[in-house]
């Protein structure tokens, strides 16, 4: 057979975008395609199948997983775009044959911003029928939130509602959203293509890959699943003395990292309990904390070790809470745990911890699995980057409020505030990764007016 007989695709180390790696594979595909003496047509060999991905972010990590997406559909046989929600043509929607839409959803069920446009189209008396679309969406949220993913789960109703065809399930991940997002993937892609000849759902032994260079190796890549264990080199008090604020200068170096950030950028940084908050469970729990528990990646730990590194210890999951109205028979828990009653939960929430109900309700008996399963999983906090790359090169500055209040008799701490400033030694290391967010950049043109705002802890 010749070489006209394959359909040449980049391989993935090729050096270019997902969105130009998808451009050129669908490129390389329709020229084949038409090359003379060509046997695309055979079922052995068909051309990549068009898919958009169209993502709706507000910190970037729709954007990301959009990405994500792109790289696997390259290598089922799809020919993906990606498509930022703020810039896509709206009415190009009417048009689409196959989407696979990956939105988070800001404040209390509110679309980001970069996807208020499309909303209003689709709810607007021009929103076109649907019936040629087939979809599927992953809505990204924080059940913390009463509208848990309220966007996407709006999304995907009213998308059924113009007539489109849901080929998979929508998905809600929660801020742990690895897993469940990659099952969703997986199952999408594969439902996509089941009305596709078998071949058009990978690559095919008729696939050509053009062979380049590997990347570079020997540097680490760190990132939110591999943080990079940096030192922080100074935390400074910035209050005059007698001051009731508590603002902080930490400068965090990152050499031998390679991580690289631009304004607006943020840093996620991976903390640790408060030991005399894990004492104070252990001591509720009735339990030494020797006993062993799952771990965040399903490993064996303590349960001391699951209190201080693994889990979130503070706020009130809605598990635990459901769990305690079953348990006591609260009247008022038991009201909390109906849908609907958003006012009322957020104002018994605040400042209101898991300690808080453990102490409540001390006949209340946990096993330590028991207890660990109803938590969520210990998440990174994110702070603005308060430092140029070009005035200081191999470091990071954050400019942070250390949280500390009082509230139904007992002192509070920010959970990732007060572990930078009073439990990181010199000698420990902090895990960090550089949260890229394109959304929010001075703009590209320098003689562009700008207005500035300066909220936060200044």
């Amino acid at each position: 057979m010749s070489e006209q007989n394959f359909i040449p695709q980049l391989p993935e180390n090729a050096p270019f975008t997902p969105e130009q790696r998808a451009y050129l594979n669908g490129f390389f595909a329709g020229m084949f395609s038409r090359a003379p003496g060509s046997q695309l047509s055979t079922p052995n060999s068909q051309p990549l199948t068009p898919l958009s991905i169209l993502f709706g972010s507000q910190t970037g990590t729709a954007e990301g997983l959009a990405k994500r997406i792109a790289k696997e559909a390259g290598k089922r046989g799809f020919a993906p775009t990606i498509h930022d929600l703020g810039k896509y043509p709206i009415a190009q929607l009417g048009s689409e044959k196959n989407v696979l839409i990956v939105t988070s959803t800001y404040g209390d069920g509110d679309p980001p911003d970069n996807a208020k446009a499309l909303w209003d189209f689709l709810n607007g008396s021009v929103a076109p029928k649907l019936p040629q679309l087939r979809f599927s969406v992953c809505a990204i949220g924080d059940s913390n939130y009463p509208k848990f993913c309220g966007f996407g789960k709006e999304l995907d109703a009213r998308l059924e509602a113009l007539g489109a065809n849901r080929m998979h399930p929508r998905t809600d991940c929660d801020l742990e959203y690895e897993e469940p997002f990659a099952k969703w993937l997986n199952e999408a892609l594969s439902a996509l293509a089941a009305g596709a000849p078998a071949s058009s759902a990978a690559p095919s032994a008729g696939v050509l890959e053009l062979q380049l260079a590997e990347p570079v190796l020997g540097v680490p890549k760190f990132s939110r699943a591999n943080p990079f264990p940096a030192a922080l080199v100074t935390n400074r008090k910035l209050n005059a003395p007698g001051s009731e604020k508590d603002t902080r200068h930490f400068e965090i170096a990152l050499d031998g990292s390679a991580l690289n950030y631009d304004a607006g950028d943020a840093l996620g940084v991976v903390p640790e309990n408060c030991p005399g908050l894990v004492a104070d469970l252990l001591f509720a729990l009735k339990c030494s904390g020797d006993e062993a528990v799952a771990g965040r990646d399903g490993s064996s730990v303590s349960l001391r070790d699951a209190l201080a590194r693994h889990y979130e210890v503070t706020k009130i999951p809605q598990p635990f809470l459901k769990a305690m109205a079953e348990r006591t028979s609260d009247e008022l828990l038991t009201k909390l745990t109906v849908p609907g009653v958003n006012g009322e939960l957020t104002k018994f929430l605040w400042g209101r911890e898991i300690i808080d109900l453990l102490l409540t309700h001390p006949s209340v008996k946990f096993s330590p699995a028991e207890f660990v399963a109803l938590l969520r999983k210990l998440q990174p906090r994110l702070y603005s980057i308060s430092s140029s790359p070009k005035a200081h090169p191999g470091q990071v500055h954050l400019t942070v409020n250390v949280v500390r209040y009082e509230s139904l008799a007992r002192k509070r701490k920010g959970v990732c505030s007060s572990f930078l400033a009073d439990r990181v030694t010199p000698n420990a290391p902090v895990p960090v990764f550089v949260h890229i967010n394109k959304n929010f950049r001075p703009p590209s043109n320098s003689d562009t007016p700008m207005i500035m705002v300066g909220p936060g802890t200044g």
